[in-house]
């Protein structure tokens, strides 16, 4: 374990369950002893979190590693969970709510959105310029000469995006697709107003038009119970056989044994996906070995987030809540208000 500031006997502990940007914890570490697991090439046991939280009055939660019941009662000064992630299906809330504990999540969408929306557009170029093929190539030692027809990819200028679901990702996507002279359709659970669809340079479609009309097919939807399997067997069967798939939202949005089958017979031209199905750390998450086997899918171990600029901005947020929290000020973001004798949040349809 990575010890932070001295510890006194009226300093605070703070458990973190991964490495953190160590510049989010300055202010932090001047209030608190910070203890954080150090490995970035496993996930910490359950024996581990017990250790690291039983003398703990704060717990600083990520990457889906579960905290149940079980764990939260080991820490028997639990004062406060903190999540550094938009919605945590790994921390049971209920049983921190039975015991008073306040739970945190990140609510600043600007540092998850805007890497993410990056993201998926590196996704989309690579896909279009063949980069992994080209990158292949060269590294085989296979590039004899200049070829007219070798390599050949497809010009973005002129190509129709199709976004599905047009929130922050969504936006954020859609006026960098414009800079590279895409035209950009949209769908989502409600069609925006005339003014901000002209102000966003975006039209609408329904969502099977959706899927027949775009070159390229953005998936950037929250999960939810009505975009769950919404790339179905059936809908990704009517795409254009030039067409490209990226999926930065959520893997259960994609019926991925069904995609992959449409990637091998030639259905489609090629797939990009960050997230998937099952994910570590389950055992055996990641992409299907049906995915893993073709040439024609870029397959990123769900990367969306992944800048130091927002994974710091993201840590900071924490860091700030559990500041806020030593210091005796309500800490924002409390997604179990009843624990304060306030009126329980309505369940958010969001699922991941």
């Amino acid at each position: 374990m990575e010890l932070g500031a001295t510890v006194g006997p009226d300093r605070p502990v703070v458990f973190i369950v991964q490495p953190v940007p160590e510049a989010a914890l300055t202010e932090l570490r001047s209030v608190a002893t910070v203890t954080m697991f150090p490995a970035v090439d496993r996930v910490i046991s359950r024996a581990e979190l017990i250790a690291g939280i039983e003398a703990s009055q704060f717990l600083w939660a990520l990457g889906e590693v579960p905290v149940d019941a079980g764990i939260i009662d080991a820490a028997v000064n639990l004062r406060l969970i903190a999540i550094m992630e938009i919605t945590s299906r790994a921390v049971d809330i209920s049983a921190a709510t039975a015991r008073g504990i306040p739970v945190t999540t990140l609510q600043n969408m600007e540092a998850v959105t805007t890497s993410t929306a990056e993201h998926t557009l590196g996704l989309l170029l690579a896909l279009a310029r063949r980069l992994p093929d080209a990158e292949r190539q060269l590294r085989e030692g296979r590039w004899a000469q200049y070829q007219s027809m070798s390599l050949l990819g497809t010009r973005l200028s002129g190509s129709v995006l199709g976004i599905v679901g047009l929130g922050s990702v969504g936006r954020k996507l859609a006026a960098r697709a414009r800079a590279c002279e895409m035209t950009v359709i949209y769908t989502d659970r409600e069609r925006l107003d005339p003014l901000t669809e002209g102000r966003l340079d975006v039209a609408w479609r329904d969502v099977d038009a959706i899927f027949r009309e775009a070159d390229f097919l953005a998936l950037t939807p929250t999960l939810t119970t009505s975009s769950r399997g919404l790339a179905s067997a059936e809908r990704l069967a009517t795409m254009k056989r030039s067409a490209y798939l990226i999926n930065t939202s959520r893997g259960l949005v994609v019926d991925e044994r069904a995609l992959a089958g449409l990637l091998r017979s030639g259905g489609i031209a090629g797939a990009a996906l960050d997230v998937y199905e099952v994910e570590p750390p389950i055992a055996g998450g990641g992409p299907i070995q049906e995915l893993l086997d073709l040439p024609n899918v870029i397959l990123t171990p769900h990367l969306g987030t992944a800048t130091l600029e927002s994974r710091t901005e993201m840590a900071r947020t924490v860091a700030d809540t559990i500041v806020d929290a030593i210091a005796g000020r309500r800490p924002a973001d409390v997604i179990n208000p009843e624990v304060f004798g306030e009126a329980a949040v309505v369940p958010s349809e969001r699922l991941a």
